[in-house]
């Protein structure tokens, strides 16, 4: 009888002593309010005040202490030694008054979100005792006779269990800051391997802190980051640090933080105090990152990176969703701005719609202004390239509504007249709006963005999506009427669309290869072809070479007439056409 009794009371501890440990855990969401009661608001700052604040997850690490004590007892006491066993009753009962004491003075309310984390653990718990029943008890075969094997697999179900409690993880920076640059404020995205909440401090100064924020509360529970700064602010900066902070737990009442990982950049903003302006843009790189860093590379005196789009080929996860900041990031070190307008396959793949919360979008739209120094940018999205009734699309592709917004914002711009303020005017769009392919596509909307680009008298669209090197320079073709190709192209074929009425330069910079008849397919990821443009105010020009990730220039001719520019283009700013 003295036997069962003790058998009894062994069992009895494991049970209670295992409830207080994860009904206590499964309370995390009331723990401040234990600080609270003792009242720590009230008490003076020091070591008194630490413990009272610390007290919750201080216990809980006790009733962890007193369940192992209770497991070793179970395991390797004699049956007939029962002391510790009933001196463990007594404590572990104490620990069960005490939560139950914490219930009744606030927990019963939360009750509701306790009893399902409870059975959580339960759960977890069950699946704990099954891993040991096999491990030790069955089956019997040579393999389970061996201890190394037994302790090395117990081992393992422990080491997993107290990850998965103590939400044990190692964060680091997974990818450098990218500034994109949007209306009047710079927008600066990294990411971290774990959920963190993020900040950026400038030169230095912590305490003045820009969170990575939703509604006036730090974002905790995602990995990629992005802080919002006013351009005149930063751009008196000459460097920032951006800060990424893990919270081991996160309650509605209280947290805990992990350690604080930093990263430190040098920054020079858009500078035409000089009247020159040096940008790069690339576009459709579609995966190909190596290659476009690279092309890029040859250049150090560039001020602006313009991204056009279709940097992936589809969205279905967040590394291709968090691309785009990747190459950003490596071709510009996160020391000058970027300019980015989506491309179409952007938004193909489950990630499309989270992507807004990936690179520079205003109020998570697309298109928006950019006001830098003495550089105006409109930033356009025309979305997919076919009609959204296209088969492709099955029924999810409703773009009017939000190209007609893009208008509306054009519109409104000419009205406003802040354009007028700035002397070199650009646009970026992914598909060219000056080009309208055999299938027709698009045309109301291309001819409409054409006129409002024309009246903001802009000197530059720059374009992707034809995976090749195209140069629409006004005044070379007929609008509306169907061209016949440059007969270095392709002789005596007429081209299925047409040219809109534009009275700006559009390039489209896509092109993989070295050159601009090289063969363009993804797969051959050695060299990207952008383009690199110095604007020159005092001249009244800007200057334009295609280049390939050897930094050689590119000989590029017109398509649709019999123009074959070489490797150097100079533009008039005042005509938007070719120099002589």
């Amino acid at each position: 009888m003295k036997d069962k009794l003790n058998f009894s009371s062994k069992i009895a501890n494991l049970v209670v002593s295992w409830f207080n440990v994860f009904m206590f855990l499964a309370m995390r969401c009331c723990w401040s309010g234990i600080s609270k009661t003792l009242k720590y608001e009230d008490m003076e700052t020091g070591f008194s005040k630490w413990i009272i604040l610390n007290l919750p997850p201080i216990l809980w690490f006790v009733f962890i202490g007193v369940f192992i004590a209770n497991i070793i007892l179970f395991i390797l006491m004699d049956k007939k030694k029962n002391k510790w066993s009933y001196i463990l009753n007594g404590v572990n009962g104490v620990f069960f008054i005490v939560i139950l004491v914490v219930i009744m003075l606030g927990a019963i309310d939360y009750m509701d979100y306790i009893w399902p984390a409870f059975f959580g653990y339960l759960g977890i718990s069950v699946l704990v005792l099954l891993g040991v029943f096999f491990i030790f008890i069955y089956p019997k075969t040579p393999l389970h006779e061996k201890k190394y094997f037994k302790y090395s697999a117990l081992g393992v179900v422990l080491l997993v269990l107290t990850i998965h409690l103590f939400n044990i993880s190692f964060n680091r920076i997974t990818c450098g800051a990218t500034v994109y640059a949007v209306e009047k404020e710079y927008q600066i995205v990294f990411s971290s391997s774990t959920e963190a909440r993020a900040w950026v401090t400038l030169d230095g100064n912590e305490e003045v802190r820009y969170f990575d924020d939703y509604n006036g509360a730090n974002k905790t529970y995602t990995k990629i980051h992005k802080v919002h700064i006013p351009m005149g602010i930063m751009d008196e900066a000459d460097n920032y640090t951006i800060h990424v902070q893990k919270l081991t737990y996160r309650g509605p009442f209280g947290g805990y933080f992990g350690r604080e990982i930093t990263r430190t950049y040098d920054f020079r903003p858009v500078d035409m105090s000089d009247g020159v302006l040096d940008y790069y843009s690339i576009s459709d790189i579609h995966m190909a990152g190596k290659a476009s860093a690279k092309t890029v590379s040859h250049f150090d005196n560039i001020e602006l990176l313009v991204v056009a789009g279709d940097i992936v080929s589809m969205m279905d996860s967040f590394a291709d969703a968090n691309l785009t900041n990747e190459i950003s990031s490596e071709i510009t070190k996160g020391e000058y701005p970027v300019i980015y307008a989506r491309g179409n396959h952007e938004i193909k793949g489950k990630y499309a719609e989270e992507f807004h919360n990936f690179v520079g979008t205003h109020n998570g739209n697309f298109y928006f202004n950019v006001y830098l120094d003495n550089a105006f940018v409109t930033v356009l999205d025309i979305g997919e390239d076919h009609d959204d009734d296209y088969w492709e699309y099955y029924d999810t592709a409703f773009y009017e509504d939000y190209r007609n917004k893009q208008v509306k914002m054009l519109e409104d711009t000419l009205n406003e007249g802040k354009h007028l303020n700035y002397e070199y005017k650009m646009a970026v769009c992914h598909i060219p709006v000056v080009y309208v392919n055999a299938r027709k596509n698009h045309t109301k909307i291309k001819d409409r963005l054409t006129d409002l680009l024309n009246k903001l008298d802009i000197n530059m669209c720059i374009s992707g999506h034809q995976h090749d090197l195209l140069v629409f320079e006004p005044g070379t073709v007929t609008p509306y009427e169907k061209p016949y190709y440059n007969k270095d192209y392709r002789p005596n074929k007429k081209f299925g669309g047409y040219l809109t009425d534009f009275k700006f330069v559009n390039l489209s910079v896509s092109k993989r290869g070295y050159e601009q008849f090289d063969d363009s397919t993804l797969t051959n990821m050695k060299s990207q072809i952008g383009v690199y443009t110095k604007v020159e105010l005092s001249k009244n020009i800007q200057t334009v070479q295609f280049t390939n990730s050897k930094g050689e220039a590119v000989e590029v001719l017109n398509f649709f007439a019999d123009i074959n520019y070489g490797d150097t283009l100079v533009f008039s700013l005042e005509t938007n056409t070719i120099v002589k």
